[in-house]
């Protein structure tokens, strides 16, 4: 499968320690209940705690490579990764933005901005998918049109997680008179700006992690395109395929012994689910599927390292992450029975409800980056080099 992983060396276990030690000490207490997902806070004080932390890290000198110029040492960033992974991640950076800023910002723009986004200071949102261009971006509607040093925007955009907090947006707005992806120019876009208008959307969760931002007549200076005009495509699909590698990249071994926990703690007819020779039978299929994915996201870790990814690597790998999840959530509920319709906030329900919240928000990764049907698309048709599928007129 071509997978090399190199151990970290046991001499950085004193750097792992005073890691854990610095991340526990400043870790914030927020009022925001820990959930799965990409989940936002709904005040001020837990948006100023995370920013806090942030900027403790940053401060300490623990920074992620993805905002910082130059690339430091590759076994305490596994580290670093490692332990963030156990801490609420939003306002950590937004890596679609710090990927298009790296690869295509002038210098200007790094200086700018990837050193705030680093230490916290900056929150950034994506402001791609609109009500008719969701994972087929080609289709976007909203436009930027010259006029002198500035561009004026107008259109809409939905399912931005963060917009309500942000400072800065990552926009794709149509700006060339050819139709179709080599139209499309990234900006850089001040959220901050007269006619950026922006509605939470209240979710089946309870939540407000997503919003619509409306754009009027909003003034962009021709200093914030990030690349050339009408190479925008270029520059968000070297984004995407960070997102889309990025989803779910760690494996869902942690999650598999949740769901042995839960079925030693239910019955089935008076004995204990696990004894159940299906219940056993679905738990070994869940964690061979987990050990795959883990091997897969190893795979293609690899083959980025190497510079060989293809464009098969990130959809694969994002496909078989939301389709493990899906299947860990509902599984969860059918050991539950009747009780899996209770939620959080009744005391009954096992673990205040939360596998039915990972259950809700479940669907999003099966779509978040691109939903896994056009996911597979671009497998066949780019991956590998088959008829596209009819499309009607």
């Amino acid at each position: 499968m071509d997978v090399r992983i190199p151990e970290i060396p046991a001499s950085y276990d004193a750097y792992r320690d005073e890691l854990r030690a610095f991340i526990a000490k400043h870790v914030p207490t927020l009022e925001m209940k820990p959930r799965s997902g990409l989940r936002v806070p709904d005040t001020a004080e837990d948006v100023e705690a995370q920013r806090n932390f942030v900027r403790a890290l940053h401060d300490a000198g623990y920074r992620q490579d993805r905002f910082q110029a130059h690339d430091g040492d590759p076994f305490e960033q596994r580290i670093l990764q490692q332990a963030l992974s156990t801490v609420p991640e939003a306002a950590m950076g937004n890596p679609l933005v710090a990927g298009a800023l790296k690869l295509f910002g002038t210098d200007d723009q790094k200086a700018k901005y990837l050193p705030p986004i680093s230490r916290g200071d900056h929150i950034w949102s994506q402001l791609f998918s609109e009500p008719n261009a969701g994972s087929d971006l080609s289709n976007l509607k909203t436009r930027a049109d010259l006029d002198g040093d500035v561009y004026v925007v107008n259109g809409q955009k939905v399912w931005t997680t963060w917009a309500q907090w942000s400072d800065y947006g990552y926009l794709l707005a149509r700006t060339e008179p050819t139709p179709g992806p080599a139209g499309i120019t990234a900006f850089v876009l001040d959220m901050k700006l007269p006619g950026v208008d922006v509605r939470p959307l209240r979710e089946i969760t309870g939540t407000t992690d997503f919003n619509e931002v409306f754009l009027t007549d909003v003034r962009v200076p021709v200093t914030d395109v990030i690349g050339q005009p009408g190479n925008g495509w270029k520059v968000t699909n070297m984004s995407l395929a960070m997102e889309r590698s990025g989803i779910g990249g760690g494996g869902g071994g942690a999650v598999v012994g949740e769901l042995i926990d839960a079925a030693r703690l239910h019955n089935r007819r008076g004995r204990s689910a696990i004894e159940a020779d299906d219940v056993r039978q679905g738990l070994a299929r869940l964690a061979a599927r987990s050990r795959i994915h883990r091997a897969i996201g190893h795979k293609i870790a690899t083959r980025a390292a190497k510079g060989k990814l293809s464009v098969s690597d990130a959809p694969i790998g994002k496909i078989w992450f939301g389709e493990l999840n899906l299947a860990m959530c509902e599984f969860a509920l059918r050991l539950q029975g009747p009780r899996s319709a209770l939620t959080e906030g009744d005391p009954a329900a096992y673990l205040d409800g939360v596998w039915q919240d990972r259950f809700l928000y479940a669907r999003a990764w099966t779509i978040a980056g691109g939903s896994n049907e056009i996911m597979r698309n671009m497998i066949a048709e780019r991956g590998l080099g088959l008829p596209k599928e009819p499309r009607g007129s």
